[in-house]
């Protein structure tokens, strides 16, 4: 027993320590596949988009950049083969409480088959952020559904296929929502494949379905993309949304999209032609070209069940019904409960909470490291440059904690260590069934081995079998969560994954009936392996000409108090600071400030009615701004507000404070009507207007930006905010 259990410890360290290396050299299942067996035309695909795209300037809806996109983005529609017709109209997105979110968007739709009822819509948006080019979000959408059609064109399909390129996603989703509420062939779409892109690179990730899923689930084609239940359960918790938030209200299948790889360049110049990786338009081109053509094969849309799933590798999906995974999860506790209660009455409680505690030591400790590199750290994403000495840090913190604490339990029954972890795990995922059911996924069919397991411990002939029975279901459970622990790093970033990344991924060493109980010298190996991370970790580089930090030069004019701002994500760049007079620490909003010089004003605001019927009382502004690209009105303290009107168009507007925000040249002359009551505190609005670009004062500045950062999201820009005041009501 004693050298069974000596070779064990040596087979945990070494499994341990290859984890460690594989891991730390690259998490799985995120790069994009170099070679795909697909009819998509990848090559013909980039072609059309560099086309498109032009000189690669940035096009924000509504605006002569955008207009010069959409006349050769046309042409490419109309020189595939297809017609395309132009939906243009003024619209409000209530897509938060208590905001109304307007532009002019002009959507574009063309019918690849001839026109029908329940069709496939294969959607993208066409205008891109003001900060990039955005030739992955989300020019890659574009290209995509572009070579998609024209694959399709000419096909027999048992459902019509639509195309739909948005406008004004950026701006919060209008082009979306205007299709949804306006265009009569929202009406005639039974399912929906939407592209979108958070990188430049990687594999597609399919992650958002409709609900119930069945049909999505099983119109996931092949070359599969990454794809589970989990991580659409989550995607729901989050605050995200895409063109689909819109299109979901229309009863729709659905299944949404994207590559999350190179996320530093997400929303900044380097969303380029240059980084966009020709093998993630492959693999994009690829599933969704499969997945429409699988809903299209379908015409009926009879009731359908919730599955839960996962791809293995994008070389297998498993399907379950969400009720059978339950189901499977309940008879895998009771197995490995009795195999735990098999392994012998010795030390049995601490036994049963060693796997527990080992695994919060370990994440806890792992956890700790980061947050000590955090607070060494000045900057915000310091994991960008180097992930691979940040990976090896939390994996090497965790297993250093874990090896401790299983050191000290004197644990010396390797199977029933590992029937304990099976045990806590079945009961956190049936706990947390009823919010979380994707959670199944992570055992569901690992579960299996463990009941065959229970059933082997039970025929004295098939005992020999139990080990390795657990060794399967242990090998099941790490190729389902090793892309899922990768996909987390990419979408959470290094230094904010540690903790569900090592939970996930070092678990598979607590299910491992052969690891026994490490040596007194286990954690001082890992422990040796940490402290030289940690020296690398408050060390190496933060930031990479590719993996750049977020630096956004802001020039505000706050009613005639004007500042240089720059987000606290990081010290001012030396360079950048010796331009302007920055205090010694950001302010309470989260700013770097220095003074700058006020901001010449060329905004107005006309009173063109002013009346009173009864108890209510309407104003109707015109509030101007002739070189502005975007308008916004913060209405605090509006409870005599009754409805806003904008341009003609009435969103529903619910709680507050209330935003307005209007983003194009159509929103140079907002015409905002309040309907208030006569009596009540009347509204605190606060004006502000953005034009992109820092100007001629912020150009000091951003030519100053070292190329190891980029401005991000709306970009560099000048902003105005002065208070609108409403006029007293006749005869107050």
């Amino acid at each position: 027993m004693t050298e069974l259990i000596r070779i064990g410890s040596w087979r945990g360290i070494i499994v341990g320590l290859l984890l460690l290396a594989l891991w730390t050299l690259r998490p799985f299942g995120v790069d994009a596949p170099s070679a795909v067996d697909t009819p998509f035309d990848t090559d013909r695909a980039v072609a059309r988009l560099a086309t498109i795209l032009g000189d690669e300037r940035p096009h924000p809806t509504d605006s002569a950049a955008n207009d010069a996109v959409e006349a050769r983005l046309l042409a490419e529609i109309r020189k595939a083969g297809f017609t395309p017709q132009v939906d243009e109209r003024f619209h409000c997105n209530g897509i938060r409480e208590g905001a109304a979110i307007c532009a002019r968007p002009r959507n574009i739709a063309f019918w690849v088959t001839s026109p029908g009822d329940n069709a496939v819509m294969v959607a993208a948006h066409y205008d891109s952020v003001p900060a990039g080019p955005g030739a992955a979000d989300d020019g890659i959408g574009v290209a995509v559904a572009l070579e998609t059609a024209y694959q399709l064109k000419g096909k027999t399909l048992a459902r019509p296929v639509l195309v739909l390129l948005t406008d004004a996603e950026e701006a919060g989703l209008v082009g979306a929502a205007a299709f949804a509420v306006h265009d009569p062939l929202a009406k005639r779409v039974g399912a929906v494949v939407n592209m979108e892109a958070r990188g430049t690179t990687g594999g597609v990730n399919m992650f958002q379905t409709s609900s119930p899923n069945g049909r999505d689930a099983a119109a996931i084609g092949r070359p599969l993309p990454s794809a589970n239940s989990l991580a659409t359960d989550f995607y729901e918790l989050l605050p995200n949304d895409t063109d689909l938030t819109m299109l979901l209200p229309l009863d729709i299948d659905a299944g949404n999209y994207s590559i999350i790889g190179g996320g530093k360049r997400y929303h900044t110049p380097l969303d380029d032609l240059a980084h966009l990786d020709r093998n993630s338009v492959r693999h994009m081109g690829a599933t969704t070209l499969s997945a429409v053509e699988r809903f299209a094969a379908k015409p009926s849309r009879a009731a359908e069940g919730r599955r839960i799933y996962t791809d293995v590798g994008r070389q297998l999906l498993l399907v379950l019904p969400q009720f059978a995974a339950a189901v499977v999860m309940g008879l895998g506790l009771l197995a490995a409960a009795f195999l735990y209660w098999r392994g012998g009455a010795a030390r049995r409680v601490r036994s049963a909470f060693t796997p527990l505690v080992a695994i919060a030591v370990g994440t806890g400790l792992a956890t700790g490291a980061a947050m000590l590199v955090a607070a060494l750290r000045p900057e915000a994403a310091f994991g960008t440059a180097y992930p691979a000495v940040f990976r090896l840090l939390y994996a090497s913190a965790a297993l250093a904690g874990a090896s401790a604490i299983l050191t000290l339990s004197r644990e010396d029954n390797p199977a029933r260590c590992a029937a304990a972890s099976w045990c806590w795990l079945a009961v956190l995922i049936l706990a947390a069934f009823a919010f979380v059911p994707g959670l199944t996924i992570l055992a569901a069919w690992s579960m299996p081995f463990v009941i065959a397991a229970a059933c082997a411990a039970l025929v004295p002939a098939a005992r020999r079998a139990v080990p390795f029975l657990l060794v399967g279901a242990a090998i099941v459970y790490l190729l389902i969560v090793l892309p899922l622990g990768g996909g987390l790093e990419e979408g959470l970033f290094v230094e904010h994954a540690a903790p569900a990344t090592l939970l996930l991924v070092f678990m598979f060493l607590f299910f491992l009936p052969v690891a026994g109980r490490p040596t007194r010298w286990t954690p001082a190996i890992f422990a040796l392996f940490t402290l030289g991370a940690f020296v690398a970790a408050v060390t190496v580089p933060a930031y990479t000409r590719d993996s750049p930090r977020h630096l956004t030069v802001v020039h505000e004019d706050d009613n005639g108090k004007a500042a240089f701002l720059i987000d606290d994500n990081g010290p001012v760049p030396p360079a950048v600071a010796a331009q302007a007079t920055f205090a010694p620490k950001p302010d309470d909003k989260g700013y770097w400030r220095a003074p700058a010089p006020t901001l010449a004003d060329d905004g107005s605001i006309e009173i063109l009615s002013n009346t009173v019927v009864g108890n209510r009382r309407t104003v109707r502004l015109a509030v101007l701004a002739p070189s502005a690209d975007r308008q916004e009105l913060l209405i605090k303290d509006g409870k005599a507000m009754r409805n806003i009107t904008v341009n003609g168009a009435r969103p529903a507007i619910r709680g507050e404070p209330v935003y307005i925000g209007c983003t194009g040249r159509t929103c140079q002359r907002l015409e905002v009507q309040f309907e208030l009551a006569v009596k009540g505190k009347q509204p605190e609005i606060s004006w502000r207007r953005t034009r992109y670009g820092a100007g001629e004062a912020g150009e000091k500045l951003t030519v100053k930006r070292p190329a190891t950062a980029q401005p991000v999201h709306v970009g560099d820009r000048q902003v105005w905010i002065r208070p609108l005041r409403l006029p007293a009501a006749p005869g107050g």
